[in-house]
C-alpha cells in the first residue's frame, strides 16, 4: 500500500513538474503552443489566427468565413450580390517567416471553369515577397481545374531568411478553408504595418472584382495595395455593381476608412443618373469628411463613335463630372472625379479579353492611372 502511494506521488510530482516546465504563454494561449509537423516536417497554420494579418474580410470576426459582406446584413441585398460576396477578391494574408518552404492547402467552394478567365485567376492564390520598398511576385498555385481541393508549394529556398510575404486570394471563387504550410520550428511573425494608415474601400463591377486577369496579384486594387502599401477592401460584384443603397450602408460599416472609390458605371449605364447622388448622400451620413473618388467607366474595346452605347458612355461621364462639381460647389471639399475614358491609352482595344474586361495589361494601366490620383487625395 505504502509503495503504491509512493509511486502515485512520484507520478503526480513528475506530471506537475513536467507541466510546470511548459512556458506560461503556451499553457494559457493555444496559439503559442508548438504545432505538430506532418511527415514532411511541415506545420499547417490557420491564417485566421495570430500572428497572420488577414485583410479584405471586414466581417470575419463575427461570421468566421471568408466573405466580403456580412452573412446576415442589416440591409437586404439581392441574391446575386449575396452569392458574389463569397468570392474572395482582394483578400490577402500578410506575415513574416524564415521558413525555406511555403505551401498552401486549399478547399474551394466550387470547381473552376470560366470560359474567358484562367483558373489561376478565378481560383488560385499567388505569393509576393517584400524586397526593400517593393513587393515582388514569386509564384502562383497551379492545380487541376476540375478539383475543389489542392495543395501547392509556393516557395522552396536554399536557406532560412526572415522576409515579409503577401498571399493573395482567388478572385472569382469562394474559399471554404486554407492552411499555410511552413517548416517546423520556423519563425512566424506579424508583418509590419502598412505605410499608409486606414482602408481604401472600392465598390464596383466585374472590372473591380478582377475579371479577367490571369492571377490574383493583377487585380487592380491588389496592384494599388502593393504600390501604395495600403489596405484595400474590394467590394466589386461582377455584373451587379448597381449602386444600391444597401451597399452604401454596408460600406458605412467598415471601420477606419480613409478613402472610398466608386467605379460602378459599367453595370449601371442606364441607371447611374438615378443612383449615384443618393449613394454619395448615404455615404456622407457616416463619412462626412472621408474623401470619395468617383471614376467613370474605362474605354471598351467595342465602343465606336456615333453608336448609342458610346453616346450613353459620354453622357454618363459628363453626368458624373457635373455631380462632383455640384457637390463641391455645395461645400463638399472631399469629393473627386476621375475620367476613366483615357485610362487605357490610345491602344485601349489591346487591353481587354472580350472588349470589356481588362487583361493583366488593362488592369495594370488602370492601377497606374489611379496611383497619382489616390496619392494626391490621401496626402492632401
Amino acid at each position: 500500500m505504502k509503495k503504491s502511494i509512493f509511486i502515485f506521488i512520484l507520478f503526480l510530482g513528475g506530471y506537475i513538474f513536467g507541466f510546470s516546465q511548459v512556458p506560461t504563454a503556451q499553457k494559457l494561449d493555444p496559439n503559442m503552443a508548438l504545432k505538430k509537423a506532418d511527415a514532411n516536417g511541415i506545420v499547417w497554420l490557420d491564417p485566421k489566427e495570430v500572428p497572420f494579418d488577414l485583410i479584405g474580410f471586414e466581417w470575419i470576426r463575427e461570421d468566421t468565413v471568408y466573405r466580403r459582406l456580412p452573412v446576415h446584413p442589416d440591409w437586404e441585398i439581392r441574391g446575386a450580390v449575396d452569392g458574389l460576396a463569397n468570392h474572395t477578391a482582394g483578400g490577402q494574408v500578410r506575415f513574416r517567416t524564415d521558413s525555406k518552404k511555403i505551401l498552401v492547402r486549399v478547399e474551394l467552394r466550387e470547381r473552376s471553369g470560366m470560359y474567358h478567365m484562367p483558373a489561376t485567376g478565378q481560383s488560385g492564390f499567388d505569393l509576393y515577397v517584400r524586397q526593400g520598398e517593393i513587393q515582388r511576385y514569386l509564384r502562383t498555385t497551379r492545380f487541376p481545374h476540375d478539383t475543389i481541393r489542392y495543395e501547392v508549394e509556393l516557395l522552396n529556398m536554399d536557406k532560412n531568411q526572415l522576409r515579409t510575404y503577401t498571399l493573395n486570394f482567388p478572385l472569382y471563387n469562394g474559399v471554404n478553408s486554407i492552411k499555410i504550410g511552413l517548416e517546423y520550428e520556423s519563425v512566424v511573425e506579424a508583418p509590419p504595418a502598412f505605410t499608409l494608415s486606414g482602408k481604401i474601400v472600392i465598390y464596383g463591377t466585374s472590372i473591380t472584382q478582377g475579371g479577367c486577369v490571369a492571377r490574383p496579384g493583377m487585380l487592380y486594387s491588389n496592384i494599388l495595395s502593393r504600390k501604395l502599401d495600403v489596405q484595400f477592401v474590394n467590394l466589386g460584384f461582377s455584373g451587379n455593381g448597381r449602386g444600391e443603397p444597401a451597399l452604401a450602408h454596408l460600406i458605412n460599416q467598415v471601420h477606419g476608412t480613409s478613402l472610398i472609390i466608386l467605379d460602378y458605371e459599367a453595370n449601371a449605364a442606364k441607371t447611374i443618373v438615378n443612383t449615384l447622388g443618393l449613394f454619395v448622400d448615404i455615404l456622407r451620413e457616416k463619412h462626412p469628411d472621408t474623401p470619395i473618388l468617383i471614376m467613370s467607366k474605362i474605354h471598351s474595346g467595342y465602343y465606336h463613335e456615333g453608336t448609342p452605347a458610346t453616346e450613353l458612355w459620354n453622357q454618363n461621364r459628363v453626368f458624373q463630372r457635373n455631380l462632383v462639381h455640384e457637390k463641391v460647389t455645395a461645400g463638399d471639399k472631399n469629393i473627386y472625379f476621375m475620367d476613366g475614358s483615357t485610362i487605357l491609352g490610345e491602344d485601349f482595344y489591346e487591353c481587354t479579353v472580350d472588349g470589356g474586361h481588362p487583361t493583366d495589361l488593362g488592369a495594370y494601366r488602370i492601377a497606374e492611372a489611379m496611383l497619382p490620383v489616390i496619392r494626391q487625395i490621401l496626402l492632401k
